[in-house]
């Protein structure tokens, strides 16, 4: 995935973003986005992630973001989200996910879709714990 920041190559571009999403507070994620539409693997998740969810990032690579719902999810926000997806629209919205040890979350999260032409080929979502918002 090129990083197109005009004046740097593409490897000083993806050498920013890593940096700037490994420091970054909020969860990110970044999966492909799978021919027929929707998220396959994960390829990418930051120290945030791991923090929220308790998962390493070698146990989710490859994976894809399903592992994180459970019986609590709210499916109508999870067809929101292909439906928007689907349409290359961002996606805003919350449910319930679930951590390693199967403790429930609030997660607040966007998910932007990322375009090489037309095509979608990646989704970032920036996701965040809103458990304990009042």
């Amino acid at each position: 995935m090129a990083i197109d920041i005009p004046g740097l190559s593409d490897e000083q571009g993806h050498q920013i973003f890593k940096t700037a999403a490994d420091w970054a507070f909020n969860a990110i994620t970044i999966t492909e986005a799978l021919p027929a539409g929707g998220a396959g693997p994960i390829v990418y998740v930051n120290e945030a992630f791991t923090e929220m969810t308790g998962y390493a990032p070698e146990e989710v690579l490859g994976r894809t973001p399903g592992m994180l719902q459970g019986p609590n999810t709210e499916r109508e926000v999870l067809q929101r989200l292909a439906d928007q997806i689907e349409r290359g629209e961002v996606f805003h919205g919350e449910t319930i996910n679930y951590r390693k040890d199967g403790n429930e979350f609030i997660l607040e999260w966007i998910v932007i879709p990322v375009k090489k032409g037309e095509t979608v080929t990646h989704y970032v979502a920036v996701q965040h714990d809103v458990t304990g918002r009042l």
